[in-house]
């Protein structure tokens, strides 16, 4: 499960990184990452979530097996189903933030519905999990990140009085998840 996880990890950090530096008319500052699938490499995004859909699974897998936490292990679970629709069901083009379709719809709740539930599985995880400074660490990350990434989604949504920051501090979550994860998987299973 291992490899698989920090596989599913390290494909989906590529086609992310990838996907903002090739599609240089959009900025990874201002736009989130789904909305990079209307560009010309637009395919590396639902590459990158389906990627990461499989190392949530595999982790939720492991996690489950392991028997620490039901409520840790349903949660990835949630996480994984999250990333799965948000890969098959592709954001709207920039600018329609106030009359999204209902494909973009589906998108945007299950990806917050997920990156919700991934950052309460984190947490909960790494309470119960023997005391590692690394992954509490990481979680310290993703948990500020997501407080500044909901902040800044509001602020592009309805309020809009802040510099438009969403893609930033989104890229800060995913990029603390996805080292989670991989810190996770690691300290976990054993060597396969």
């Amino acid at each position: 499960m291992k490899r698989t996880v920090l596989a599913g990890v390290g494909a989906g950090a590529a086609a992310f990184v990838i996907s903002d530096v090739v599609n240089s008319e959009m900025s990874p500052i201002a736009e989130p990452i789904s909305r990079f699938v209307n560009t010309g490499a637009g395919w590396l995004v639902p590459l990158g979530m389906l990627a990461m859909a499989l190392a949530a699974t595999a982790l939720t897998v492991t996690v489950a097996r392991i028997g620490t936490s039901r409520v840790g292990a349903s949660l990835l679970g949630i996480w994984s189903l999250g990333l799965l629709l948000s890969a098959v069901f592709p954001a709207d083009p920039p600018g329609q933030w106030d009359d999204p379709s209902a494909v973009d719809t589906v998108h945007g709740l299950s990806a917050c519905l997920g990156l919700l539930a991934f950052t309460a599985a984190a947490v909960l995880l790494t309470r119960a999990w023997p005391r590692d400074a690394l992954l509490t660490g990481i979680a310290v990350v993703l948990v500020s990140g997501m407080i500044l990434f909901v902040v800044t989604l509001v602020d592009v949504m309805a309020v809009r009085s802040l510099p438009p920051l969403v893609g930033l501090t989104e890229r800060i979550v995913v990029a603390a998840g996805l080292g989670w994860m991989a810190v996770a998987a690691v300290r976990l299973t054993p060597a396969d």
